[in-house]
């Protein structure tokens, strides 16, 4: 099973077109490069009412490979060691990055397969 590396993200205002570009094209291949790391997506805030409030625009989803600690471990190396980090990524404390892993407690379920009765 997956486990993945959540990290939520927010453009510093008026830097948004700069940011997407530093993190498209810069930013996922750096840390694909980093041992540990074997995918990634990233992900924009869907423009509906249940969102309006959301503190984050931006949702990168990172898949391990292998242990997860050790990929963060390289990961840490890297930007100590001069990976970029754009500053058109807000890095203000409230509204700075935030990353999380999460670990999966059960298979992935399909409604399909629900449905045909399969799963």
């Amino acid at each position: 099973m997956t486990t993945y590396y959540v990290v939520q993200t927010n453009p510093v205002e008026g830097r948004e077109d700069e940011y997407n570009d530093w993190y498209n094209s810069r930013h996922i291949p750096d840390v694909l490069a980093v041992a540990g790391f074997a995918a990634a997506r990233r992900y924009t805030l869907a423009d509906l009412p249940k969102n309006a409030t959301a503190p984050y625009r931006y949702l990168a989803l990172y898949e391990f490979e292998g242990d997860p600690a050790v990929a963060l471990e390289n990961l840490a190396e890297a930007v100590a060691g001069g990976m970029l980090i754009s500053d058109a990524m807000d890095q203000t404390p409230e509204r700075g990055p935030r990353a999380y892993v999460y670990t999966p407690v059960a298979d992935r379920v399909v409604a399909a397969d629900l449905a045909a009765g399969t799963a």
